[in-house]
Protein backbone atom coordinates (compact mmCIF):
# COMPACT_ATOMS: atom_id res chain seq x y z
CA UNK A 1 0.00 0.00 0.00
CA UNK A 2 2.74 2.77 0.41
CA UNK A 3 4.19 1.66 -2.70
CA UNK A 4 0.99 3.02 -4.27
CA UNK A 5 0.43 5.44 -2.04
CA UNK A 6 4.46 6.90 -2.60
CA UNK A 7 5.77 5.65 -5.27
CA UNK A 8 9.36 6.66 -5.55
CA UNK A 9 10.53 8.40 -8.48
CA UNK A 10 11.60 6.83 -11.32
CA UNK A 11 15.30 7.76 -12.83
CA UNK A 12 14.99 9.43 -16.21
CA UNK A 13 15.24 6.65 -19.04
CA UNK A 14 17.64 6.92 -21.54
CA UNK A 15 15.50 7.99 -24.11
CA UNK A 16 14.40 10.95 -21.89
CA UNK A 17 17.83 11.89 -21.60
CA UNK A 18 18.12 11.61 -25.68
CA UNK A 19 15.05 14.33 -25.87
CA UNK A 20 16.64 16.47 -23.33
CA UNK A 21 20.04 16.60 -24.85
CA UNK A 22 18.18 17.11 -28.17
CA UNK A 23 16.19 20.35 -27.10
CA UNK A 24 18.87 21.63 -25.74
CA UNK A 25 21.23 21.24 -28.95
CA UNK A 26 18.65 22.55 -30.99
CA UNK A 27 17.57 25.36 -28.79
CA UNK A 28 21.07 26.42 -28.08
CA UNK A 29 22.13 28.22 -31.03
CA UNK A 30 19.33 30.14 -31.81
CA UNK A 31 19.39 31.92 -28.11
CA UNK A 32 22.99 32.33 -28.58
CA UNK A 33 22.95 34.05 -32.41
CA UNK A 34 20.07 36.35 -31.03
CA UNK A 35 22.01 37.13 -28.48
CA UNK A 36 25.72 38.00 -30.12
CA UNK A 37 23.51 39.71 -32.83
CA UNK A 38 21.64 42.27 -30.38
CA UNK A 39 18.66 44.19 -31.65
CA UNK A 40 16.32 43.74 -32.65
CA UNK A 41 17.12 40.03 -32.90
CA UNK A 42 17.90 39.65 -29.50
CA UNK A 43 14.83 42.07 -28.47
CA UNK A 44 12.28 39.38 -30.51
CA UNK A 45 13.80 36.55 -28.88
CA UNK A 46 13.07 38.58 -25.04
CA UNK A 47 9.73 39.46 -26.02
CA UNK A 48 8.80 36.77 -27.34
CA UNK A 49 10.16 34.46 -24.27
CA UNK A 50 8.08 37.04 -21.97
CA UNK A 51 4.87 36.28 -23.86
CA UNK A 52 5.78 32.73 -23.20
CA UNK A 53 6.61 33.18 -19.63
CA UNK A 54 3.24 35.40 -19.03
CA UNK A 55 1.14 32.72 -20.52
CA UNK A 56 3.00 30.22 -18.47
CA UNK A 57 2.16 31.86 -15.23
CA UNK A 58 -0.99 32.60 -16.09
CA UNK A 59 -1.66 28.95 -16.71
CA UNK A 60 -0.51 28.00 -13.54
CA UNK A 61 -2.81 30.38 -11.89
CA UNK A 62 -5.92 29.28 -12.94
CA UNK A 63 -4.54 25.76 -13.43
CA UNK A 64 -4.70 25.33 -17.67
CA UNK A 65 -7.85 27.10 -18.25
CA UNK A 66 -6.46 31.03 -18.60
CA UNK A 67 -9.51 33.60 -18.05
CA UNK A 68 -9.63 37.40 -19.16
CA UNK A 69 -7.31 39.01 -15.89
CA UNK A 70 -4.52 36.12 -17.37
CA UNK A 71 -5.22 36.99 -20.61
CA UNK A 72 -4.31 40.98 -19.66
CA UNK A 73 -1.21 39.54 -17.58
CA UNK A 74 0.31 38.12 -20.63
CA UNK A 75 -0.59 41.62 -22.96
CA UNK A 76 0.85 43.90 -20.45
CA UNK A 77 4.41 42.18 -20.52
CA UNK A 78 4.18 42.09 -23.82
CA UNK A 79 3.75 46.01 -24.04
CA UNK A 80 5.98 46.71 -21.11
CA UNK A 81 8.66 44.88 -22.98
CA UNK A 82 8.27 46.48 -26.30
CA UNK A 83 8.40 50.12 -24.38
CA UNK A 84 11.84 49.09 -23.92
CA UNK A 85 12.70 47.46 -26.93
CA UNK A 86 12.12 50.62 -28.38
CA UNK A 87 13.32 52.95 -26.12
CA UNK A 88 10.73 53.98 -23.93
CA UNK A 89 12.50 53.57 -21.00
CA UNK A 90 11.70 56.00 -18.87
CA UNK A 91 8.07 54.69 -19.55
CA UNK A 92 8.62 51.34 -17.94
CA UNK A 93 8.07 51.80 -14.50
CA UNK A 94 5.14 53.96 -14.21
CA UNK A 95 3.20 51.52 -17.20
CA UNK A 96 4.29 48.65 -14.72
CA UNK A 97 2.58 50.25 -11.77
CA UNK A 98 -0.49 50.98 -13.28
CA UNK A 99 -1.17 47.42 -15.18
CA UNK A 100 -0.15 46.52 -11.12
CA UNK A 101 -2.62 48.45 -9.75
CA UNK A 102 -5.27 48.10 -12.05
CA UNK A 103 -4.96 44.18 -12.31
CA UNK A 104 -5.01 43.86 -8.38
CA UNK A 105 -7.98 46.34 -8.23
CA UNK A 106 -9.77 44.34 -10.62
CA UNK A 107 -9.36 40.80 -9.50
CA UNK A 108 -9.66 42.28 -5.77
CA UNK A 109 -13.02 44.27 -6.28
CA UNK A 110 -14.25 42.31 -9.25
CA UNK A 111 -13.82 39.05 -9.38
CA UNK A 112 -13.09 39.11 -5.74
CA UNK A 113 -10.28 36.33 -5.63
CA UNK A 114 -7.71 37.97 -3.58
CA UNK A 115 -5.31 34.72 -3.26
CA UNK A 116 -5.25 34.86 -7.53
CA UNK A 117 -4.90 38.43 -7.42
CA UNK A 118 -1.60 37.85 -5.49
CA UNK A 119 -0.50 35.71 -7.61
CA UNK A 120 -0.99 37.16 -10.67
CA UNK A 121 0.33 40.54 -9.84
CA UNK A 122 3.75 38.94 -8.48
CA UNK A 123 3.64 37.34 -11.89
CA UNK A 124 3.18 40.52 -13.66
CA UNK A 125 6.13 42.07 -11.69
CA UNK A 126 8.76 39.72 -10.96
CA UNK A 127 8.40 38.88 -15.12
CA UNK A 128 8.14 41.99 -16.37
CA UNK A 129 11.07 43.19 -14.54
CA UNK A 130 13.24 40.36 -14.98
CA UNK A 131 12.61 39.99 -18.62
CA UNK A 132 13.26 43.66 -18.57
CA UNK A 133 16.61 43.67 -16.85
CA UNK A 134 17.85 41.29 -19.67
CA UNK A 135 16.60 43.47 -22.39
CA UNK A 136 18.34 46.23 -20.52
CA UNK A 137 21.36 44.75 -20.00
CA UNK A 138 22.15 43.87 -23.92
CA UNK A 139 21.15 46.98 -25.24
CA UNK A 140 22.81 49.34 -22.75
CA UNK A 141 26.02 48.64 -22.46
CA UNK A 142 29.05 48.65 -24.49
CA UNK A 143 29.18 45.21 -23.30
CA UNK A 144 26.03 44.13 -23.39
CA UNK A 145 26.69 40.69 -25.61
CA UNK A 146 29.31 39.88 -23.06
CA UNK A 147 27.51 40.38 -19.89
CA UNK A 148 24.59 38.24 -20.88
CA UNK A 149 27.04 35.43 -22.51
CA UNK A 150 28.30 36.14 -18.71
CA UNK A 151 25.21 35.32 -17.38
CA UNK A 152 24.15 32.48 -19.52
CA UNK A 153 27.06 30.23 -19.00
CA UNK A 154 27.39 31.12 -15.38
CA UNK A 155 23.62 29.53 -15.18
CA UNK A 156 24.55 26.51 -17.65
CA UNK A 157 27.48 25.86 -15.43
CA UNK A 158 26.20 26.19 -12.21
CA UNK A 159 23.55 23.75 -13.03
CA UNK A 160 25.52 21.37 -14.29
CA UNK A 161 28.17 21.28 -11.38
CA UNK A 162 25.15 21.34 -9.25
CA UNK A 163 23.70 18.34 -10.79
CA UNK A 164 26.94 16.37 -10.65
CA UNK A 165 28.10 17.08 -7.59
CA UNK A 166 24.64 16.37 -5.98
CA UNK A 167 24.27 13.02 -8.15
CA UNK A 168 27.83 11.95 -6.99
CA UNK A 169 27.84 13.20 -3.74
CA UNK A 170 24.70 13.63 -2.26
CA UNK A 171 23.80 14.33 0.72
CA UNK A 172 21.61 16.49 2.90
CA UNK A 173 18.91 18.47 1.23
CA UNK A 174 18.79 21.97 0.92
CA UNK A 175 14.93 22.58 1.40
CA UNK A 176 13.51 18.86 1.05
CA UNK A 177 9.78 20.34 1.14
CA UNK A 178 10.11 22.70 -1.91
CA UNK A 179 12.75 21.08 -4.19
CA UNK A 180 13.23 17.18 -2.66
CA UNK A 181 16.63 16.75 -5.14
CA UNK A 182 18.50 19.80 -4.70
CA UNK A 183 21.26 18.96 -2.18
CA UNK A 184 24.01 21.54 0.01
CA UNK A 185 26.81 19.37 -2.47
CA UNK A 186 25.12 20.27 -5.28
CA UNK A 187 24.55 23.81 -4.48
CA UNK A 188 28.63 24.15 -3.77
CA UNK A 189 29.32 22.13 -7.35
CA UNK A 190 27.60 24.80 -9.01
CA UNK A 191 29.09 27.48 -7.12
CA UNK A 192 32.71 25.87 -8.05
CA UNK A 193 32.03 25.36 -11.46
CA UNK A 194 30.16 29.20 -12.32
CA UNK A 195 33.21 30.65 -10.11
CA UNK A 196 35.92 28.46 -12.45
CA UNK A 197 33.80 29.76 -15.66
CA UNK A 198 33.57 33.14 -14.87
CA UNK A 199 37.59 33.24 -14.17
CA UNK A 200 37.94 31.40 -17.65
CA UNK A 201 35.54 34.44 -19.29
CA UNK A 202 37.31 36.87 -17.88
CA UNK A 203 40.55 35.95 -18.97
CA UNK A 204 39.33 35.46 -22.07
CA UNK A 205 38.07 38.33 -22.71
CA UNK A 206 40.04 40.79 -20.41
CA UNK A 207 37.27 43.11 -20.01
CA UNK A 208 36.89 42.30 -16.08
CA UNK A 209 39.39 41.03 -13.55
CA UNK A 210 39.38 37.32 -13.02
CA UNK A 211 39.33 36.91 -9.18
CA UNK A 212 36.19 39.36 -8.80
CA UNK A 213 34.56 37.99 -11.47
CA UNK A 214 34.51 34.55 -9.69
CA UNK A 215 33.19 35.69 -6.73
CA UNK A 216 30.47 37.14 -8.45
CA UNK A 217 30.20 33.92 -10.45
CA UNK A 218 29.47 31.79 -7.17
CA UNK A 219 27.43 34.42 -5.71
CA UNK A 220 25.28 34.31 -8.89
CA UNK A 221 24.92 30.12 -8.69
CA UNK A 222 23.66 31.05 -5.47
CA UNK A 223 21.11 33.81 -6.82
CA UNK A 224 20.64 31.11 -9.71
CA UNK A 225 19.49 28.42 -7.51
CA UNK A 226 17.20 30.55 -5.17
CA UNK A 227 15.19 31.53 -8.45
CA UNK A 228 14.87 27.54 -9.28
CA UNK A 229 13.62 27.60 -5.74
CA UNK A 230 11.32 30.31 -6.34
CA UNK A 231 9.43 28.50 -9.31
CA UNK A 232 9.27 25.30 -7.73
CA UNK A 233 7.64 26.96 -4.44
CA UNK A 234 5.49 28.39 -7.23
CA UNK A 235 4.48 25.19 -8.73
CA UNK A 236 3.75 23.00 -5.79
CA UNK A 237 1.26 26.12 -4.62
CA UNK A 238 -0.93 25.21 -8.07
CA UNK A 239 -0.09 21.34 -7.63
CA UNK A 240 1.81 21.45 -10.76
CA UNK A 241 4.96 19.60 -12.36
CA UNK A 242 6.57 21.70 -15.29
CA UNK A 243 5.23 24.95 -16.15
CA UNK A 244 4.26 23.71 -19.65
CA UNK A 245 5.36 20.99 -21.78
CA UNK A 246 6.39 23.65 -24.40
CA UNK A 247 9.96 22.19 -24.07
CA UNK A 248 10.25 18.39 -24.69
CA UNK A 249 11.91 16.51 -21.75
CA UNK A 250 12.24 19.54 -20.29
CA UNK A 251 8.83 21.04 -19.15
CA UNK A 252 8.08 24.42 -19.50
CA UNK A 253 10.22 27.74 -20.48
CA UNK A 254 10.12 28.84 -16.92
CA UNK A 255 11.23 25.79 -15.90
CA UNK A 256 14.54 26.51 -18.00
CA UNK A 257 15.44 30.24 -16.98
CA UNK A 258 13.82 30.73 -13.81
CA UNK A 259 17.68 30.52 -12.61
CA UNK A 260 18.34 33.57 -15.44
CA UNK A 261 15.50 35.50 -14.58
CA UNK A 262 16.81 36.11 -10.96
CA UNK A 263 20.49 36.23 -12.16
CA UNK A 264 19.74 38.82 -14.77
CA UNK A 265 17.59 40.84 -11.88
CA UNK A 266 20.90 40.94 -9.49
CA UNK A 267 23.25 41.93 -12.24
CA UNK A 268 20.55 44.38 -13.44
CA UNK A 269 20.47 46.20 -10.16
CA UNK A 270 24.29 46.09 -9.32
CA UNK A 271 24.38 48.23 -12.81
CA UNK A 272 21.86 50.47 -11.73
CA UNK A 273 24.45 51.05 -8.75
CA UNK A 274 27.29 51.53 -9.66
Amino acid sequence: MNDVMDPQPKRPKKSDLLVRSLSSIVLGPPVLAAVYLGSPYSDVLIIVSGVILAWEWAALCYRRRIEAPGWFLIVSIAGLLMLGAFGYVGLFAPALLSCTIFLYLYMRFVTRNSDRAFWLTLGLCYLSVTTYALLWLRNSSGNGFETVLWILLVVWLTDIGAYFFGKSIGGPKIAPSISPKKTWAGLIGGMISAAVISYIFAEFTELYDPLILSIFGASLAVVSQMGDFFESHIKRRFDAKDSSNLIPGHGGLFDRVDGLLACSLLVFLIHLVY
